[in-house]
């Protein structure tokens, strides 16, 4: 593949990484650890934790690619 193509899967992989994890920490009661009225403070939560292991998702999956395709070499 080309270095602009694998640039674009990663952050393609970034963006969908970070809205899967988004999505799954939404499903956590987050909000009883929080005072009441403090919305905002949990979302902006989420959205970091979302974010961090959103991006070590997508870099933990692009680095098995990258590995794939190295070892890929060794059987041709």
């Amino acid at each position: 593949m080309l270095f602009s193509q694998m640039a674009l899967m990663h952050i393609i992989l970034h963006i969908l990484s970070v809205i899967f994890c988004f999505w799954l920490l939404q499903g956590l009661n987050i909000q009883r650890l929080f005072l009441k009225g403090e919305t905002g403070r949990i979302i902006l939560l989420l959205i970091v934790i979302s974010v961090l292991l959103g991006s070590a998702l997508s870099n933990f999956i692009m680095d098995f690619f990258y590995l794939v395709q190295d070892a890929s070499l060794i059987f041709n």
